[in-house]
């Protein structure tokens, strides 16, 4: 950014893109929180040999799925960005980004296998999924304006930005198993879920910086991004008539961060 606000004396605060070029470079760390979107969505499964599943279970029965978002199958990814940005005017400028995320898996509570008892259904058999690490790595571009502001004349500079571009995520599997009193962990599978994929993002965000020093600056931000569907594997999924289980990848997240910004 550069921006220049008359003060009564005269004098210039100006954000660290103010140097002789009009290149500047910018890092942010924080997380980003997914508010949409399922990793394993709301299905049943064909009536199965839960036998040929696991030596554990007996007879047959049906893979109720109750639905698992995205934020139940791994902690909020850490991520992290770099951005080289170019000043356009005083107060705004676009900027090109690398960003990089990653989250550890967790276990979650994907349903249950209903049984025939006495008669009628019930679904008493618990099932948990064991997620693989979520991981993404992704290029972005994009536009962020400042807004002009008597905060200014404290080095506070508010700003709002859009941007777009294209994440590659690794693949995410699941270790499924029920729960039965002769066997707690009575694996059933593991499901491959999604490929290797590169989808886009796009989204925009609002923050602000203050200006520490000539050519430095430290902020925070908080935005909303979209994130398209995920490349669906259905090669585990198709034999139990849980295709429909990973239609509904594509997800809302909010990502909140401190940034550094900084011109040479």
């Amino acid at each position: 950014m550069r921006v220049s606000y008359l003060i009564p004396a005269l004098a210039l605060i100006s954000s660290p893109a103010f140097a002789d070029s009009p290149f500047s470079f910018g890092g942010s760390v924080g997380y980003e929180f997914p508010v949409s979107g399922k990793v394993i969505d709301e299905t049943s499964s064909a009536s199965v040999n839960l036998t040929a599943l696991n030596s554990s279970l007996a007879g047959t029965g049906i893979l109720r799925l109750r639905g698992t978002d995205f934020k139940d199958s791994s902690e909020a990814p850490l991520k992290a960005t770099i951005e080289v940005r170019y000043a356009l005017t005083q107060t705004s400028e676009m900027f090109g980004a690398i960003t990089y995320s990653q989250a550890d898996g967790k276990s979650a509570n994907i349903g249950c296998v209903e049984t025939i008892v006495s008669g009628a259904p019930v679904c008493s058999i618990p099932l948990t999924a064991t997620f693989s690490d979520f991981k993404q790595m992704g290029v972005e571009l994009g536009y962020r304006q400042w807004l002009e502001s008597p905060f200014m004349r404290d080095r506070l500079f508010p700003y709002f930005a859009l941007r777009a571009g294209a994440t590659q995520t690794d693949a995410i599997s699941a270790t499924v198993a029920a729960f039965v009193p002769s066997n707690p962990n009575a694996v059933i599978g593991t499901w491959n879920l999604y490929d290797d994929k590169v989808t886009y993002v796009v989204g925009g965000d609002v923050g602000a910086t203050y200006l520490i020093a000539p050519f430095a600056e430290i902020g925070a931000e908080v935005g909303v991004r979209y994130n398209s569907k995920l490349s669906e594997i259905d090669t585990n999924l198709t034999p139990l008539g849980l295709a429909a289980a990973n239609d509904k990848s594509d997800r809302i997240t909010i990502p909140v961060s401190v940034r550094l910004n900084a011109a040479f």
